[in-house]
């Protein structure tokens, strides 16, 4: 039952699990336009975050926050109930990930 950083929600561009530990603190901001002005469907969005896992082997400490960000697309598959299907390219320090999803990130 450790905390895993990563996935397709928070820590976009780390694979679920590639850090875990006792403790997972994480900030994430992430800025849409839904839709564009041009389309009634539609959208895009960028995002960064950092976060860390911690334990008894390794203690907090703020130079260990590890940095995520990226950008997407967003397309309005149901208009009637404002489900948008995402296509997110985020980068870390330890390459990149590309991400599609039904439903937005949070």
């Amino acid at each position: 039952m450790l905390s895993l950083m990563g996935g397709e929600s928070l820590m976009r561009g780390y694979y679920l699990g590639r850090y875990r530990d006792k403790h997972f603190v994480a900030g994430q901001v992430e800025y849409r336009i839904l839709p564009f002005s041009f389309s009634k469907r539609i959208g895009a969005s960028v995002f960064l975050a950092a976060g860390q896992v911690f334990g008894d082997d390794h203690t907090f400490e703020w130079k260990q926050f590890l940095p995520s960000g990226g950008a997407g697309l967003r397309f309005l598959i149901f208009p009637d109930q404002d489900i948008y299907t995402r296509l997110d390219l985020a980068f870390t320090e330890e390459g990149r990930g590309l991400y599609f999803f039904i439903g937005e990130a949070f």
